[in-house]
């Protein structure tokens, strides 16, 4: 059977609203009315955050801005395992900028009239679960999944706003375990928690949930869709002024010479950041860097 969405796009107008450049580290496609992005980090086995994805979704965001058709957009990864996963912590020179272009990304993009939704298959951590949980709408298959702050384990804190858009969904007692713990959750225990909108036994299911969403989104005003967004944002979004403290509040610890020899016992049991046992399970993995 065809998928509703489809019905509907197939019987539509072929309008594409944005003329998108090839990305490094970003894949689009683009059907009337839907935007899809697929994280495609090509140097990564592990589908790091890094320049190339800030920049990336940076410009499609100042792109969506001035966009009248697209009404949702859906992210993606096609790296096995791996959503997206934290900073590349190997990025020389690194730019003391990163996390507050970081937040102030993912601000813009809780803006947007049009409405984003994550399909989860693989790992989200540090930087790439605050970009999962400043998205609009969060959906997961239960297999590989796996979503973290791992900050703290490091001698840091999230930076990106994990620690202030995580307790708007899950609450202060939950946010506190996970994020000071530096544990990993699944999805089932993600979508009780709240963290996501639904765990899913398999892609299939998840992705004709998404379909049928989408299939009605892209029926509906822009205006309206996006007036709605900003009544929620106003009764859930933190403040920028406290996302951008926490940026400084990153830049601190970054500086802190413990700090720097823990993360290099992270990059020796990750094998730097490859898809090995300690990226995989990076969350069970953190006390044996005080071993």
């Amino acid at each position: 059977m065809m998928p509703s969405w489809l019905t509907v796009l197939l019987l539509s107008p072929l309008v594409v609203g944005l003329d998108l450049p090839n990305y490094e580290g970003l894949l689009t496609s683009q059907k009337p009315g839907v935007l899809e992005v697929t994280f495609h980090n090509r140097h990564s086995t592990t589908n790091l955050w890094n320049g190339d994805t800030l920049f990336g979704l940076t410009d499609i965001v100042r792109r969506l801005q001035n966009d009248n058709e697209t009404k949702a957009v859906v992210f993606k990864s096609d790296v096995p395992k791996y959503f997206l996963n934290h900073l590349d912590l190997q990025i020389e020179p690194f730019d003391p900028t990163v996390a507050s272009r970081m937040i102030e990304l993912l601000y813009n993009m809780t803006n947007l009239p049009q409405v984003t939704i994550a399909a989860v298959e693989g790992i989200a951590r540090g930087a790439g679960n605050e970009f999962l949980v400043s998205l609009d709408i969060r959906f997961a298959t239960k297999a590989h999944t796996l979503l973290g702050q791992p900050e703290v384990g490091m001698g840091l804190m999230p930076g990106g706003g994990g620690g202030q858009y995580l307790p708007r969904l899950i609450g202060r007692g939950r946010a506190m375990e996970i994020i000071l713990s530096s544990k990993d959750v699944t999805a089932e225990d993600a979508e009780e928690m709240g963290w996501i909108n639904r765990a899913f036994d398999t892609s299939a299911e998840m992705h004709a949930h998404i379909d049928d969403l989408v299939s009605r989104l892209v029926l509906f005003p822009l205006g309206s869709l996006g007036a709605a967004k900003q009544s929620i944002n106003r009764a859930t979004r933190p403040p920028l002024e406290d996302l951008l403290m926490d940026a400084a509040s990153f830049l601190e610890r970054l500086a802190d010479p413990a700090v720097q020899t823990t993360i290099a016992r992270a990059l020796t049991a990750t094998r730097n950041q490859s898809d090995s046992y300690g990226e995989q399970f990076l969350g069970e993995a953190i006390p044996t860097f005080y071993g």
